[in-house]
């Protein structure tokens, strides 16, 4: 794929002037819009029809798993997908590959002298945190689809400059939390990433991890990552004595040292490892701590992705969402994406195979007390919300205080105009729009007159300037006329 050959005609104009020039940002897609952003990450399968619900049953269990593949895309999707533009695109400014400072810099990593003096890193970091199952990994996914993960130049306008340019990577972090793991799971990404086995067959079994470390800084330097998304970080809470900080502060020298931005994602229980190190802390909410927050019954969060889901029936004799049902739905799953698709299928899978092809309340209490009697616990300790039970279930644990940020007013709002426009855009609409939105309030009028200064002086120099002020209207007659309370009957 050529350099620039995603620009589209007025976006370099529009952009921010620090991304002009450097082909590594010209070469992204364009910034998109959220309702762009919104549409691009939808990804809603065929809807059943009536001649689907005809088909045999044995095919009707296999057209379930459709549902693994819906993507409703929530509020906090359109607000990460922004960060991540953010992100990829500032960590490029400063290593822009048509200057020369940025080759003294790559140069002086590749002779083990570090970071050039006069390198300024632009690299940034975040952290994207929620339960397990609440959607963080699908939520990524579908942002990083959006980016060509290699884009390979040819020229930039009349320059040559063949280079291959890797825009993310996602890794997964070890299950021993060890810098060794990661380093090995970073090259076999990047072989998967170019499509070549360049780099795990040469690593030596025995190799130390400085020897890897510094191996792994100079091909994230040679393909321009874009950034390096790091997932399942609270493994780091296994690692052995020193493993964790020899992690963190690894994660700190990509930022500073080589100006690659690093996105931390885990679960709750990630938090703590950020909270000791004040520096770590820092990094990891440079652009933020972004919470997946489990979703109250009220939320219009989770209307949206209920009803999204509750339109893939495959049953002969599809159920009524009703608010009875809802009720039911949320306290089986308490808001957690992954429980909700995984009550849908095991219900719909339940109800078929015993024909009694409907979806009611008593299929999914049945479920949820047999197929999904592990949850159970974890399931309880959420619809409690005592900290003693939840401390029980490490990923279930609230996030740090300090890093936590109370939803505002103006949040809020900002959530149900997300909503709103995400809610039109699923197949087949049957909700009303006004679900979706806060109750109306009553109009306030303001008076948009504005009394002219020359007015006021022109009134106060009148011989009875009370009066005159009475008659311009800008005294009451009587200081309780709009206060019904004080009025006489």
């Amino acid at each position: 794929m050529i350099g620039n050959s995603f620009v589209t005609a007025g976006y370099l104009e529009q952009a921010v002037p620090e991304y002009r020039g450097n082909p590594l940002i010209e070469a992204l897609p364009p910034i998109l819009s959220e309702q762009e952003a919104a549409t691009a990450m939808s990804k809603f399968p065929e809807i059943p029809s009536e001649e689907d619900r005809k088909q045999p049953k044995e095919i009707r269990l296999h057209c379930i798993n459709r549902l693994k593949h819906l993507v409703q895309p929530l509020p906090i999707y359109l607000e990460l997908e922004s960060v991540v533009s953010s992100v990829i695109r500032g960590g490029y400014v400063g290593r822009n590959p048509m200057a020369v400072g940025t080759w003294r810099h790559l140069y002086s990593l590749s002779t083990e002298r570090g970071a050039a003096s006069d390198f300024v890193s632009t690299a940034s970091s975040l952290s994207l945190v929620g339960l397990s199952g609440i959607g963080k990994s699908t939520a990524l996914n579908s942002i990083l689809n959006l980016y060509p993960q290699v884009i390979r130049h040819q020229k930039y306008g009349d320059r040559g400059f063949v280079h291959t340019q890797i825009t993310y990577l996602k890794l997964d972090c070890p299950h021993d939390g060890s810098l060794s793991g990661l380093c090995r799971a970073f090259f076999r990404a990047v072989d998967v990433a170019i499509g070549q086995d360049r780099y795990t067959r040469r690593l030596r079994p025995k190799a130390g991890v400085a020897e890897l470390i510094q191996m792994m800084e100079q091909v994230a330097s040679t393909y321009f990552i874009g950034a390096l998304f790091i997932d399942e970080l609270q493994h780091l809470r296994v690692a052995k004595t020193g493993g964790k900080e020899n992690m963190l502060n690894f994660f700190v020298n990509l930022i500073n040292c080589i100006g690659i931005p690093v996105v931390f994602v885990g679960t709750n229980s990630m938090v703590g490892l950020f909270s000791d190190v004040m520096r770590n802390a820092r990094r990891a909410c440079d652009m933020g701590d972004h919470e997946f927050e489990k979703p109250t019954q009220d939320d219009p969060t989770w209307r949206l992705l209920l009803d999204a889901v509750w339109r893939y029936q495959w049953v002969q004799c599809p159920g009524t969402l009703t608010a009875d049902l809802r009720e039911l739905l949320y306290d089986l799953t308490q808001g957690v994406t992954d429980f909700l698709v995984k009550l849908m299928i095991l219900g719909q899978r339940y109800a078929i195979q015993t024909g009694k092809e409907t979806l009611t309340p008593e299929v999914f209490s049945y479920i949820a007390d047999t197929k999904m009697k592990l949850l159970k616990p974890a399931i309880a300790a959420l619809r409690s919300g005592e900290a003693v039970l939840m401390d029980e279930f490490e990923d279930l644990l609230p996030t740090d205080e300090q890093l936590k940020v109370m939803m505002t007013p103006s949040d809020a709002e900002k959530l149900q105009a997300r909503a709103s426009l995400l809610a039109k855009m699923q197949p087949l609409p049957q909700y009303c729009e006004a679900d979706y939105l806060s109750p109306e309030k009553p109009e306030t009028v303001v008076s948009t007159q504005v009394k002219r200064p020359s007015e006021a002086r022109e009134l106060a120099q009148q011989t009875d300037s009370i009066a005159a002020l009475k008659g311009a209207g800008w005294l009451l007659q009587d200081p309780f006329e709009f206060s019904p309370t004080y009025c006489e009957p």
